[in-house]
């Protein structure tokens, strides 16, 4: 049986191998991580209209993201790892359902805890894009594993980009609850396509129960040599990005009294990102990984030193255009080294990986808005600094024999 599933994953990876960047399988991966990852990304421009109709304080509103933040880190360690057992095409289709009707819900619900508890649902589902991603890394050969996951993550960052100007341009037309159900309908579309499109790929793994499979969990840190170092880096990078976009668009609202108009016109400056993944994916087949890392999080913690005088948004503007594609390479060169550390094993290292991220993602959501109510935008500002000041020295201290492979 399982040799029988091997050459059918074979056939199938060869296939993929033989037209990928034309291939249409694959701009429906690209999508579906566009698409999916959105949700994650929807509230951060009106999180003052969303906490003001369900009863959230200013200073409490990060919480929706601090919601969305741990339901994905969930999703990634409870529901990730079965991309390893379970048959990929189902697992994606089905996580991709359950997303839209948790949007469905939170476009409804007018109680605080259950506002937030589906917003935690639809971060646990939304976790959906790292089994897209091990898919897709699946079908690619080892000399463009770091091309494929460089566009397959463009189409990642450019949902994250592009999903905060949409959230605030129909926010303005139809109000956050109507787009929160266009968002949900967009789901319900895209569990159907992938459902019908995407090609069945089973796992090689199938002696393991999921206990067990989540108990090996706890082995991914001694398979992966100085593990502990490089996620550290990548979620502190991670906690910077989400604390500046949950602060500088209230700042923006708040203080600078910006329409969602032009909110979402500063949250296209993020567009700088997604072209240098796909740079980055080639980079990184060539192994500058080690490069790539350095100079990402050195333009990311410039980016926070511009943003101690943003008096107006031109700073603000010309930070979002350096840290977004700074945080993202750093963050996506660590994950390519962990998934190719252990090809048997990548949705469990994929977990790991990810999971650390948005841990720091969350804290950094959480952290942002609340500095922000209380003691203004210097100290987020300085807060930026010194977190991603510290991924930066960890980078320069490590070398490059400490990585996980020597393929980065």
């Amino acid at each position: 049986m399982e040799s029988k599933t091997q050459a059918k994953n074979s056939a199938i990876t060869a296939d993929f191998q033989a037209d990928a960047r034309q291939s249409p399988l694959f701009l429906l991966l690209s999508a579906a991580c566009y698409l999916i990852l959105a949700n994650m990304y929807y509230a951060q421009p009106i999180l003052a209209d969303m906490a003001a109709d369900v009863g959230l304080t200013t200073g409490a509103s990060g919480l929706v993201i601090t919601m969305l933040q741990v339901g994905y880190i969930f999703g990634i360690l409870f529901l990730g790892p079965l991309g390893d057992m379970w048959e990929n095409r189902r697992l994606i289709a089905s996580m991709t359902l359950g997303a839209g009707c948790f949007l469905a819900l939170a476009a409804v619900c007018r109680s605080v805890s259950l506002f937030l508890a589906a917003h935690l649902a639809i971060g646990i589902f939304s976790a959906a894009t790292q089994v897209v991603i091990v898919f897709a890394v699946s079908l690619a050969s080892d000399a463009m594993r770091g091309r494929v996951l460089g566009i397959v993550t463009a189409g990642l960052f450019g949902g994250i980009v592009l999903a905060r100007p949409t959230s605030s341009l129909l926010s303005e037309l139809v109000g956050w609850r109507g787009m929160y159900s266009l968002a949900a309908t967009v789901m319900l579309l895209l569990a159907w396509a992938l459902w019908r499109l995407l090609p069945s790929m089973r796992p090689s793994v199938h002696e393991m129960s999921y206990m067990a499979m989540l108990h090996s969990l706890c082995d991914v840190p001694r398979l992966v040599p100085h593990l502990h170092l490089w996620l550290l880096v990548s979620s502190l990078s991670f906690a910077a990005l989400t604390m500046f976009w949950t602060t500088a668009p209230l700042r923006l609202l708040q203080d600078m009294h910006y329409s969602h108009t032009m909110v979402a016109v500063f949250a296209l400056t993020g567009l700088a990102s997604p072209p240098c993944m796909v740079l980055a994916g080639r980079l990184l087949d060539k192994g500058y990984g080690h490069h790539l890392r350095i100079w990402g999080t050195g333009f990311a913690t410039g980016t926070w030193l511009l943003s101690l005088s943003a008096d107006n948004a031109c700073p603000l503007a010309l930070a979002a255009v350096l840290l977004d594609p700074g945080v993202n390479v750093t963050t996506v060169s660590v994950q390519q080294a962990i998934l190719a550390a252990q090809p048997e094993a990548r949705a469990r290292c994929n977990s790991i990986s990810v999971a650390a991220n948005f841990c720091g993602g969350a804290l950094g959501a959480s952290f942002g808005p609340w500095l922000l109510a209380n003691y203004g935008w210097q100290a987020v500002a300085v807060t930026g600094v010194v977190v991603l000041g510290i991924a930066f020295l960890v980078n320069l201290r490590l070398h490059k024999k400490d990585l996980p492979c020597s393929a980065s």
